[in-house]
């Protein structure tokens, strides 16, 4: 899935995470959007079958403006239904605090098994959140909901661990065993929380993180996945300088930390075989789109770019082959107004072994409707993607519910589920403007027809539509 953000930047902290300085035309700047690591499962009632959460943290809860929900849809042998679905709220049975104006509830997700029983745990970040801990006022929180057969039934929050005010900046923040010792850690605020965790939502242990970006330079954003192929999970690291040039040039590269027994060792920044510092795209994901059981990184700066894994971490240098919608293949025309690639994740489609990129392109005019949104599949090879065989949708394609309208921004967020547990991942896309920014969620059988697809927002849930931008926010 993918490094991305905007609106996950926390207006300066981020994913989803971002920076939208724009260059070429209204094309963002390293825009850090980021992603889950896909080998995390997300499956929060253990019964085999994947599920999907999805926040709408601006959502008005019980009258009280962007207090926010957290959706969840239950997967089954017939893939994810809007019928098994439920809404967590902090008024929800278990889950801790109280439903109040400005928490948005749902800031960010991360989801793993963090106290290794097998189910999958979704950590739920309120960015607006104000409590006390130890006499010292907080702003910004982070509730564990512990999985289990009967999926969300209770909660904790996660202790603050030092003096500081503000606890936020989830999407900072990245899943994965980074010792190798088979429980899942979880990184954020500059620590690295190892698993298991208790109930109490205390972990293991606490280690200081290594710098995470080298010298006075702004972290971007970050993405986890085993990219050597040992068996450990790895973390790459978007940063830039504070200050652009006269051109707005913020130099923003790529820093690889691999992950070790010891875990994570300190960063090394990605060069090119000239010593070139690496470039990143507006968005950043990682998963394995040769079939060598090594993840790739992922780039996407308007056309999309693969840095393919080896067992010394990252390659030197970008693949000679970029994608975009004049490759071969890939419908579409490239225009300059479009963001192919806003949003990535990365998922084997059709269980053939290799990963295929899910290209959000939220910008895309459908006709004379501008900025209705599409997403694009581009399927992954021996070689890597190609372009070849790449499957476009939108509101207007056949079987796709709704209608494309103006900066209904389809496909500005992206992800993958196997709701019915087959070993293949179905696409899954929001349209955060959709219904004057109500948002909404829809979701795909698979990438080679539409058929089947169905969608899902405030009407379907039971919640406030108005301003609740559904679909802000999936697991990363």
């Amino acid at each position: 899935m993918s490094l991305p953000a905007s609106h996950r930047n926390r207006r300066a902290v981020a994913v989803a995470i971002a920076l939208i300085a724009a260059t070429c035309g209204t094309l963002p700047t390293a825009q850090a959007r980021t992603a889950a690591s896909p080998e995390v499962r997300q499956d929060f009632n253990g019964d085999g079958y994947g599920d999907l959460a999805v926040a709408a943290p601006r959502a008005t809860v019980n009258g009280k403006a962007e207090a926010g929900y957290v959706a969840v849809l239950y997967g089954s042998a017939n893939g994810l239904s809007a019928a098994a679905k439920k809404v967590y709220t902090q008024a929800s049975a278990g889950v801790p605090g109280t439903v109040e104006a400005g928490d948005r509830f749902g800031s960010h997700l991360t989801a793993a098994d963090l106290d290794g029983d097998g189910y999958t745990d979704l950590v739920v970040e309120a960015e607006g959140e104000l409590w006390e801990q130890d006499g010292i006022a907080r702003q910004g929180n982070r509730t564990v909901l512990w999985g289990s057969s009967a999926g969300f039934t209770s909660g904790k929050g996660m202790p603050a661990r030092d003096s500081g005010r503000y606890q936020g900046g989830g999407s900072l923040s990245a899943t994965g065993d980074f010792n190798g010792d088979g429980h899942q850690d979880l990184l954020y605020a500059g620590l690295v929380y190892l698993g298991p965790f208790g109930r109490d939502a205390v972990p293991a242990a606490v280690r200081t993180n290594p710098e995470l970006v080298d010298g006075d330079l702004d972290l971007m954003g970050l993405v986890a996945g085993d990219i050597d192929g040992d068996g450990i999970t790895d973390l790459v690291t978007m940063a830039r300088s504070f200050d652009g040039d006269d051109e707005g040039d913020h130099g923003e590269h790529l820093n690889y930390l691999r992950g070790s027994r010891d875990g994570l060792q300190p960063l090394v920044v990605l060069k090119d075989a000239r010593g070139e510092r690496l470039r990143p795209g507006h968005a950043v994901a990682l998963g394995d789109v040769n079939g060598d059981h090594r993840a790739d990184l992922v780039t996407a700066r308007g056309s999309i770019s693969f840095l393919y894994g080896t067992a010394d971490g990252p390659a030197r240098s970008f693949a000679s082959r970029t994608i975009d919608q004049d490759t071969p293949g890939v419908p579409g025309t490239e225009e300059p107004e479009d963001w192919f690639g806003y949003d990535l994740s990365v998922g084997d489609v059709n269980g053939d072994g290799y990963g295929d990129v899910l290209a959000g392109n939220p910008h895309e005019d459908l006709g004379t409707v501008q900025r209705a949104g599409a997403f694009t599949v581009v399927p992954g090879g021996p070689d890597g993607p190609t372009g070849a065989g790449s499957t476009l949708f939108s509101q207007n394609s056949a079987s796709v519910p709704g209608t494309a309208e103006k900066d209904d921004r389809f496909g500005e967020n992206a992800t993958f589920v196997d709701g019915n547990g087959d070993g293949k991942a179905e696409p899954v896309v929001a349209a955060l403007g959709e219904d004057a920014s109500a948002g909404a969620v829809w979701v795909f059988r698979g990438a080679a027809t539409a058929k089947g697809s169905f969608s899902f927002g405030a009407g379907t849930l039971g919640t406030v539509a108005s301003g609740a931008r559904l679909g802000s926010e999936f697991p990363r």
